[in-house]
């Protein structure tokens, strides 16, 4: 495209593609001038953009909405265009003269000579060191030739030091771009050494500073990919000396260790597998030694995962036996607990549980369920019944359940009604009511639940209650007495239950409504607003009043005469 050519675009795009909040203060950056030194390069517009700083920002004109992509250095994430973009759109639309057309970078240099070139590069390298990197990159490594891995380590370790995770994904994703040509024509070392060393940088520098940039999981993301890369140059380096074999699997093994000092997040996924797979016999011997000493300086859960993969390597390999002496010897208390329930020592395996679980109700009921598996119901009643005497966190869920599938409703019953006793909810009642109706002792039921929620002035669930039954009526009686939140966050659902048996009442909760609404000043709230009065407006039609309508709108029109957002709200609304 010629720079005299100038692509097409409309206000109306540059909306369609940003929130409306985002265009109304992008329209006010280019009514206020904000736009500074627009430039325009074929399709691409780039300009700075005043602001609490300067901002660079650009966009790529084309394709059916306008514009293929854009960026801005602004934090703005929250969809759509930012505001320094819509100004730099708008400039564009109304003010096209006022970017500088230049053309294409290739044509501009195009009658440069080398040396020319060579300097200038040397030039902008020295004002933007950064650029040393694209430098470096555009000597691709050619096949069978030893790589300068010292050069990518510069490149990866200048990435890990960048304060942006995009340019840090970005940057990073070009070295494994190259690692991937590498592993694609079977260059397996150079491959492996890249990967390695990606792997081996990633997860040195990937501490909860960097975890707390990586929003979107872009860097631990890659470093699985460079985990999965590395495994396979394993799988196709069986021939490789061992100092590099050892140095990728120490890599490996450290990315696993990683992954558990974060959390288990996934970090380096797939190290695991390659090593368990990829590992030699005598290779396994010091990477088990290694996880061995991990295993007596680490807490419960980076045991349990240690334990666990020294278990998987002998399952692998057909040792089964030998698998489970393993977890009998370093396992938790969990692991070998459970373990003695597949084995059917389920007396050991009691004593564990009460001795080690009692204090984790999580892990209490997935050993209760293990036994129910193993089917042996007796000792998983027995277990969970012992549980629940002994302390105050109640299983009344897991009995309810339980009784439930023994056929026995008059005993789901019971635990239910204690579970709603210990915690109230709705769909704690509605259970409750289901299991009562199917004894037959519901009405009697539900007037004593009734009344002790009453005597206990709960009205928040007497309200959820009215609600559920359908008695708007008692609904709107309790919410009067009420006097907690209540009051307040049940107000609207008490309203809509209400239109039809008592519209009065709903229109003295509505009103208050709106103005609740439209004191938060802003459109979403705005809108809402506009949507209780439509409420309003039908109630006061039912009752035949549309003269206290017509009073009761014009009123909130002029009061609120200075919100232009509102009254577009109400015309939308047909207000």
């Amino acid at each position: 495209m010629s720079i005299q050519e100038v692509p097409h675009l409309t206000e109306a795009q540059v909306r369609n593609l940003a929130t409306p909040q985002s265009f109304d203060r992008g329209k006010t950056c280019y009514r206020n001038r904000a736009i500074v030194n627009p430039t325009r390069q074929g399709m691409k517009l780039w300009a700075d953009c005043r602001g609490s700083e300067l901002y660079q920002t650009t966009a790529m004109l084309g394709g059916e909405d306008g514009i293929t992509n854009a960026t801005c250095t602004c934090p703005y994430d929250w969809g759509g265009l930012c505001k320094h973009q819509v100004a730099l759109l708008l400039t564009y639309v109304h003010q096209p003269e006022a970017f500088e057309a230049i053309p294409p970078l290739a044509e501009m240099l195009a009658s440069r000579s080398q040396e020319d070139l060579i300097a200038l590069i040397e030039h902008m390298v020295q004002r933007h060191p950064d650029l040393l990197t694209l430098v470096e990159r555009s000597a691709a490594p050619s096949l069978g030739t030893p790589i300068d891995l010292s050069t990518y380590r510069r490149q990866a370790k200048r990435a890990l030091r960048r304060s942006e995770m995009e340019e840090i994904a970005e940057d990073l994703e070009m070295l494994c771009d190259t690692a991937n040509e590498l592993l694609q024509v079977g260059d397996w070392l150079n491959a492996g050494s890249l990967f390695q060393m990606l792997l081996e940088e990633t997860t040195a520098a990937y501490n909860d500073e960097l975890r707390d940039i990586d929003y979107d999981g872009a860097v631990g993301g890659l470093s699985q990919d460079f985990a999965e890369g590395l495994g396979q140059c394993l799988e196709n380096g069986q021939d490789f000396n061992q100092q590099i074999r050892e140095k990728w699997l120490q890599t490996l093994l450290a990315a696993v260790l990683k992954d558990l000092e974060l959390g288990g997040i996934d970090f380096g996924a797939g190290a695991a597998d390659a090593l368990l797979e990829w590992a030699t016999e005598e290779e396994w011997e010091w990477i088990e030694q290694r996880i061995r000493q991990e295993i007596q300086r680490s807490d419960r859960w980076k045991q349990d995962t240690l334990v666990n993969l020294l278990a998987a390597r002998r399952r692998e390999t057909g040792q089964e036996e030998e698998a489970n002496l393993l977890i009998h010897e370093l396992g938790s208390p969990e692991q070998r607990a459970f373990l003695l329930v597949q084995e059917e020592r389920f007396e050991e395996a009691m004593a564990i549980a009460h001795q080690h679980f009692t204090t984790l109700p999580g892990l209490v009921i997935q050993f209760a369920d293990a036994l129910l598996s193993a089917n042996k119901p007796e000792l998983a009643l027995e277990y969970i019944t012992q549980q629940n005497a002994q302390n105050s966190r109640g299983y009344a869920e897991w009995l309810i359940k339980f009784y439930q599938e023994q056929q026995n409703p008059e005993l789901a019953l019971h635990w239910q009604q204690q579970a709603f006793q210990q915690s109230p909810s709705i769909s704690g009642f509605r259970e409750l009511r289901k299991l009562a109706q199917q004894t037959g002792l519901w009405d009697n039921l539900r007037a004593e639940v009734l009344k002790q929620l009453e005597q206990d002035k709960r009205f928040a669930i007497l309200i959820d209650i009215a609600l559920d039954e359908g008695d708007g009526d008692r609904a709107l009686d309790l919410l009067n007495r009420s006097t907690d939140w209540s009051r307040f966050s049940y107000r609207l659902r008490v309203a809509e239950a209400i239109e039809k048996s008592q519209p009065k009442a709903a229109l003295d909760i509505y009103q208050p409504l709106v103005d609740k609404a439209i004191a938060e000043r802003n459109r979403n709230s705005y809108r809402t607003a506009a949507e209780y009065l439509k409420k309003i407006k039908s109630l006061y039609q039912s009752l035949k009043a549309q003269n206290k309508w017509q009073t009761y709108i014009q009123k909130i029109r002029t009061t609120y005469s200075n919100l232009p957002a509102l009254q577009d709200e109400m015309n939308k609304a047909g207000l």
